[in-house]
């Protein structure tokens, strides 16, 4: 289903079949477009044998998009086209308590249904210290890969509240054996202030 939404949202956005007025702030042509802050909830299973299998992570993150559109000379494609930075810090609920921290670079696009509704994919890539110690991953420092799709509603030109699923793989990258990966599935919410 999310792979059908995320087609979707591209399909319409890349062929102009959706032409809503953007918000007079989106239009501008300003190098750093969002700054955000956003937090969620997110569940794994770890695959470990011992009585809790499950990896519960509270989302504590900021985030910033630069704007691809100006640096790329994509004037004409509608919405935004984000490269965004997002460090975070999350707190590790289960299977102890624990935590995560590092940086993670995406790529976004959002483009206008309505002047205040735009409905967006994301992707990327990044690293993460995580403190606990699992079975399937045989070291702290990893990487994250990420992928989601989501919603902005524009309360006016300027701040924008979203909504958003996002499924998060972290992973050595066989640097350290094991390197079973774990799978998490987040739901976000957030604010943002755009320029």
């Amino acid at each position: 289903m999310v792979r059908s939404i995320v087609l979707a949202v591209l399909f319409l956005g890349m062929t102009g079949l959706v032409n809503a007025e953007p918000a007079d702030t989106l239009n501008s042509d300003a190098t750093l477009k969002e700054i955000g802050l956003y937090s969620g909830w997110g569940t794994a299973d770890t695959g470990d044998d011992n009585a809790s299998k499950d990896y519960d992570t509270v989302y504590i993150g900021a985030r910033f998009g630069f704007n691809l559109k100006k640096w790329l000379k994509l004037d004409k494609m509608p919405g935004m086209f984000l490269f965004m930075v997002e460090p975070f810090v999350n707190p590790v609920i289960k299977p102890s308590s624990n935590y995560e921290v590092g940086c993670g670079t995406l790529l976004k696009y959002a483009f206008p249904v309505t002047k205040r509704f735009y409905p967006y994919i994301e992707g990327g890539t990044g690293g993460i210290y995580i403190s606990e110690k699992t079975r399937k991953q045989g070291s702290h420092m990893n990487f994250v890969d990420q992928a989601g799709a989501g919603l902005y509603y524009f309360i006016d030109d300027t701040w924008a509240l979203n909504a958003g699923y996002r499924f998060r793989h972290i992973s050595n990258l066989g640097i350290k054996k094991p390197n079973g990966g774990i799978d998490s599935h987040f739901a976000i919410l957030g604010a943002s202030r755009f320029f």
